[in-house]
């Protein structure tokens, strides 16, 4: 593997992971609210 393509798999992976973290955080205030 190349070091691009090293680099977007980093960038997809911390991505992926940020917006999962943010879901949780999204459904967890859901449930507070109500």
């Amino acid at each position: 593997m190349s070091s691009v393509e090293i680099g977007l798999l980093m960038v997809l992976g911390i991505s992926t992971f940020g917006f999962i973290t943010l879901g949780i955080d999204l459904l967890r205030a859901r449930r507070k609210q109500r």
